[in-house]
């Protein structure tokens, strides 16, 4: 039996989820100081826990490291909504990847800006040559690359992520060509794209287009008026990643 962990970091994302996903079993409260909590379903032979985060890397992180103290996680996976980074992605379109940069770690120096990957320390141009910013993930219980849905667009690239809402095109558009043409960019992949490298447990994010790339100055409307319609979708998507995974189970 594998377990499977899915992170959320708003409300309105776990919700979606959790109402798709059946009756609750049990929720385990890990840390009342630091409002940990996780609930407990069953999906055919896979047991999901499902925890909300709150917003930003450093709450994924520490949340994601107190879960793993208490739970054996087969799986780890980041579900909710992003920011469209290229002008091709619409509403209600989805990133699944296993591919992460941050954004806003990086070296600042008189060479130029160098991105890192968290916990690294770039102090001249050598030291970047040939080096890859991008957190991957080791190998899931699931083909990214195959997942496919009839009635949800899916793509596949990289996550810019970082300690920022990015609500203007101008950022945006920076973002994307910083980060190795990224897609999308959230405020949690990175948080958890570390932890989960560091316990050695595979990560999968998949979020949905909330907010488009306006130049009209309209995005952080798009995120307050879509982020429901968006969260359902990543709830549909999340559903289909768990009958992939039953299926594998099921065969191995």
């Amino acid at each position: 039996m594998k377990n499977i962990l899915f992170i959320c970091a708003l409300n309105e994302e776990k919700t979606a989820l959790t109402n798709l996903l059946g009756p609750l079993k049990h929720t385990h409260t890990l840390s009342k100081a630091l409002q940990v909590s996780v609930e407990q379903y069953q999906h055919q032979t896979l047991t999901v826990y499902v925890s909300e985060s709150g917003m930003g890397s450093v709450n994924a992180a520490s949340k994601l490291a107190i879960i793993l103290q208490h739970f054996q996680i087969d799986q780890i996976l980041l579900i909710g909504v992003g920011g469209a980074l290229h002008s091709s992605l619409e509403i209600g379109d989805m990133l699944v990847t296993d591919k992460v940069i941050q954004h806003d770690y990086y070296s600042s120096l008189t060479q130029g800006n160098y991105l890192m990957r968290p916990g690294d320390l770039i102090l001249d141009e050598q030291q970047s040559h040939g080096y890859n910013p991008v957190l991957a993930s080791t190998n899931g219980l699931f083909p990214v690359d195959k997942l496919n849905h009839s009635q949800i667009r899916i793509v596949k690239g990289i996550m810019a992520s970082g300690s920022e809402f990015v609500g203007t095109s101008e950022r945006k558009n920076a973002i994307h060509q910083q980060c190795q043409k990224a897609l999308l960019v959230d405020m949690e992949a990175c948080g958890i794209a570390v932890i989960a490298n560091q316990s050695s447990i595979p990560f999968v994010v998949a979020k949905t287009v909330s907010d488009k790339l306006h130049a009209d100055g309209s995005i952080s409307q798009d995120f307050s008026q879509f982020l429901a319609y968006a969260s359902r979708n990543a709830a549909i998507i999340a559903q289909l990643i768990l009958d992939l995974i039953s299926a594998r189970n099921h065969h191995a």
